[in-house]
Parts: C-alpha cells; sequence; structure tokens
C-alpha cells in the first residue's frame, strides 16, 4: 500500500490520517513513530514503535547507581536515561 501525504506545518511538522487509513494500518490516535529515510530514494517509512520491557532487577548495582546518579544530576526520569543509552548504544551500531 502506497499512499503519499503532504508535511503539514504548525508549530510542528505532522502527517494527518483518517480513522479509515488509521485502521487499516492498525494504529492508534497519539501512537507514536518512527522515521525512517531512504537516502537513497528519498522514500519516508513510519513503523511504529515497539515497547520493551527490561528487567532492571538483574542489573549490577553500579549500573543502577550511574542511573540514579544521572537522573538526579539532569531532573528527569530513569526510564529517560534509560531511553537515551539505549538510543545511544543503537545508533552506535548503526554507524
Amino acid at each position: 500500500m502506497e499512499k503519499h501525504k503532504k508535511v503539514q506545518e504548525k508549530k510542528e511538522l505532522f502527517l494527518q490520517f483518517s480513522e479509515e487509513e488509521m485502521q487499516e494500518m492498525g494504529w492508534e490516535e497519539g501512537q507514536k513513530l518512527s522515521l525512517d529515510l531512504d537516502e537513497d530514494t528519498g522514500a519516508i517509512t513510519l513503523k511504529p514503535f515497539v515497547k520493551m520491557e527490561i528487567d532492571i532487577g538483574e542489573w549490577p548495582r553500579e549500573t543502577l547507581e550511574f542511573l540514579v546518579g544521572e537522573s538526579c544530576d539532569r531532573d528527569v526520569s530513569v526510564n529517560e536515561i534509560i531511553n537515551e543509552v539505549l538510543l545511544d548504544s543503537i545508533n552506535k551500531n548503526d554507524k
């Protein structure tokens, strides 16, 4: 299924999908999507983010202390720190 959409601007860029399109793709309103750009063709692919469950109970104490320390120093949640670390790791592996 190939559909073309116009990027609309309203302080942020967004694509607007009809309810029918959302149902067809199995997406829900407000669902976060990842965006992949094919540099050769210029095609953009949208994919739903996949939730991942992690058991931090098995992580070493040093790792947990690092996460809590970063969270306190930056005044953000530990979850945000974990997300950043995972994204950095993924980005390094993609290069």
